[in-house]
């Protein structure tokens, strides 16, 4: 009965293996390498019930499961087979379904049709009696029976060939990776031929592990697995790491436990409990020694792929976009080299016609130019994939409505991959890489890497395409012209309230050249306004880069989006994924409707909203409980739509905590008190001139520089 618990325990093994590797692969069942593990769960399967059937069952129903078995297996070996010759074939071609199809036929021929008899005995093991392959004189020169022939074909002749077939089509492929892939399937039927041999040997001292004949498979297959998941070249340091890892961490502790179990077996075995207290002590300790040692190993080169992540986002954090262009290509490049090692980088920059172009190439290095019209990177768009490896297409599991396009972009590039940086269907940037340091392949570490990291390189590629293009930036002073380029294209790019029954007035004064703050005013309709004041977290020009993004996003979101709520969630979405990690948004979204003197707003945590009501001569506040954007990726159960009435004569007052928090020589803060103040003193001013009171007064107070940005909007209804 162990037999066939064993049986039914590679069965689960192989079905649980066989999920695996779709949900990795992500192939929608095309993954060849899942049909066998399920034929060869269902042959595990078939041979448990034929074990179990054994005991008791009718004779009859023993045969059928034992054929069924064979069958299964047959099947198992043919499309092994099928995968071997067409390889890296993921498609089955038109001969590639006629050979399985015949092939199949034949199994089934083969052992419905021709097995006579299985016995299932501990003194005989599996035995299975078929109908002799020839008759007459023959039968005496070739005293073979069907069963023997049927194992000859799908053990060692068909597998054989199909296997020396891969081997030859791989000499003439290019692909590093594939060709080491090719060897990995080739062993893993060597494997198995190996095991298949000690297996049987094994039948002439205890009969029954004849039982045990799919074991070998189960192993082979694992290594076929491994194959299709692998995605870097082995070199010899990584081949003895992982022979070091196979002894220490799973061999050995086999070893001990197998001796410790007859140990302890030997001198406790009349006290159960007291055996089994000792093993399970024994396997514990063992386990977590074990997964120690793995832990150890995995930290170290040789063991395990280089886990750069946490150096390689220290980097980007620290990067500084204040130096010139070309410098600042130059410190990306060295970035990545110092932390992927792969031998060239190149940006390809939207020149506005529909067309990347490399931009500060090396001296002597051709400009590449490539149309984004194609059908490439549309479908790469549709399918949400940015990070683009050419050992995924050597895999052939990938982009296969676009592999012939993405191969010709390689090729073109002669780059290993690529990472497209876009807003929207908007291609803003694209960074290619070439093959990495030792000849090896971009790895799914690579690509968890860098789509964890992609936001930082959206930054940088945001930073190419809009602010460090080469015949603008090349031609003014860095820091300083650059915070006026981006203030007035900010100030310019706002659509100014024009209504008749409204006054309004906005200023933003950087404390030091160029910070996070912005506001931004966008006209939806004659009766509707947006208005948004934000404050991007950081100072300098990397919190301007982040402003710039999201100003130029929220008004892309506004073409797409109707629903004011939905365009707050979208914009917190885009800060938490697309914008470096730690970037956080406070502010206020609002929603100006003219038509029925209503104003809608969204507190993002704005320090300051206020609503001056002249019936009450008072300032009230009305942000009320805020929430930051970019912390949490759904922030739609943190944000309500609030409303205010205007009547006549109302202000409506926002600022950012830099006119709040700026502290006088003697460490005292400006405050609400002193704004509400301000507020209700000049009514009846102009809301600019308001606004240039209300400065003034702030200016006066601090007797120094500011030290921190600020931003004031007014609006004010004046009938």
């Amino acid at each position: 009965m162990i037999f066939a618990l064993i049986n039914f325990a590679l069965a689960m093994f192989m079905t649980w293996l066989a999920i695996f590797l779709d949900s990795k692969t992500g192939n929608e069942g095309k993954n060849p390498v899942i049909s066998l593990n399920v034929f060869l769960a269902l042959a595990c399967g078939a041979m448990g019930l034929t074990i179990f059937a054994a005991h008791g069952a009718p004779a009859r129903l023993v045969v059928f499961f034992a054929e069924l078995t064979l069958f299964l297996f047959g099947l198992y070996s043919l499309y092994f087979s099928v995968y071997c010759v067409f390889y890296p074939t993921t498609e089955k071609k038109f001969l590639a379904q006629i050979l399985s199809i015949g092939g199949a036929i034949w199994c089934a021929w083969a052992v419905f049709f021709h097995v006579t008899n299985v016995t299932v005995t501990n003194f005989v093991g599996v035995r299975v009696d078929s109908v002799s392959l020839f008759k007459g004189n023959l039968a005496v020169l070739f005293p073979y029976n069907w069963f023997t022939f049927y194992c000859m074909i799908i053990v060692f002749v068909m597998p054989f060939f199909s296997m020396l077939i891969l081997l030859l089509r791989s000499e003439n492929r290019e692909g590093r990776l594939d060709h080491q892939k090719s060897i990995m399937n080739a062993l893993s039927l060597i494997t198995a031929w190996i095991m298949f041999g000690l297996v049987f040997r094994a039948t002439k001292r205890v009969p029954m592990f004849s039982a045990l004949i799919l074991v070998p498979y189960v192993l082979a297959q694992w290594i076929l697995v491994r194959s299709t998941l692998v995605d870097f070249l082995y070199d010899f340091l990584s081949i003895v790491g992982f022979g070091a890892k196979a002894v220490l961490c799973y061999i050995f502790p086999a070893l001990v436990s197998g001796i410790g179990f007859a140990f302890f077996w030997s001198r406790t075995s009349s006290h159960g409990v007291l055996f089994y207290f000792y093993l399970l002590v024994l396997m514990t300790g063992l386990i977590a020694a074990s997964y120690q040692l793995m832990k150890f190993f995995n930290r170290r080169s040789g063991f395990r792929s280089m886990q750069y992540a946490t150096l390689f986002e220290e980097d980007l954090s620290k990067f500084d976009f204040s130096d010139d262009p070309e410098n600042i290509v130059r410190n990306m490049q060295q970035i990545f080299t110092k932390n992927i090692g792969m031998s060239f980088m190149r940006i390809l920059v939207d020149n506005g016609s529909e067309e990347i172009q490399s931009v500060y190439d090396l001296q002597g290095e051709k400009r590449l130019t490539i149309s984004t019209k194609g059908k490439m990177f549309d479908t790469l768009l549709n399918q949400n994939r940015r990070v683009i490896f050419k050992s995924s297409l050597e895999n052939g599991l990938f982009y296969s409505d676009a592999r012939d396009d993405v191969l010709k972009f390689f090729k073109d590039t002669e780059s290993e991959a690529f990472i497209i940086l876009n807003e929207g269907r908007h291609i803003l940037a694209v960074i290619i890489l070439g093959q990495k340091a030792g000849g090896n392949v971009y790895n799914n570490y690579d690509l968890a890497v860098f789509q964890k990291l992609y936001s930082y390189f959206f930054v940088f590629g945001y930073y190419m395409k809009n602010i460090g293009n080469e015949s603008i930036v090349g031609t003014v002073n860095r820091e300083i012209r650059m915070s006026e380029q981006i203030i007035e294209s900010i100030q310019g790019n706002m659509d100014p309230i024009k209504n008749k029954r409204y006054d309004s007035a906005t200023m933003m004064v950087h404390a030091h050249n160029i910070g996070g703050e912005f506001i931004d005013l966008i006209k939806l309709s004659e009766d509707r306004h947006i208005f948004v004041m934000g404050d991007l977290s950081g100072k300098g020009i990397a919190a301007s880069m982040s402003m710039v993004i999201v100003k130029s996003v929220i008004r892309t979101f506004l073409q797409e989006t109707k629903d004011f709520k939905l365009l707050v969630e979208k914009v917190n979405h885009f800060i938490r994924f697309n914008l470096p990690r730690g970037t956080f948004f406070e502010g206020v979204f609002a929603l100006i409707d003219f038509k029925d003197d209503t104003v809608y707003y969204i507190n993002c945590a704005v320090p300051a909203f206020f609503l001056y009501n002249r019936a009450y001569n008072n300032v009230m506040e009305i942000q009320g409980e805020g929430h930051v954007l970019g912390f949490v990726k759904d922030i739609s159960p943190y944000i309500k739509v609030k409303k205010v009435k205007l009547n006549p004569g109302d202000i409506l007052v926002a600022c950012t905590d830099g006119l709040l928090d700026s502290k006088s020589l003697r460490g005292e803060a400006f405050g609400k008190d002193r704004l509400q103040k301000t507020i209700i003193e000049n009514t009846g001013l102009s809301a600019q001139t308001m606004i240039s009171t209300s400065y003034n007064t702030l200016l006066e107070f601090l007797s120094k520089e500011l030290d921190d940005d600020v931003s004031v909007f007014i609006l004010k209804m004046t009938k």
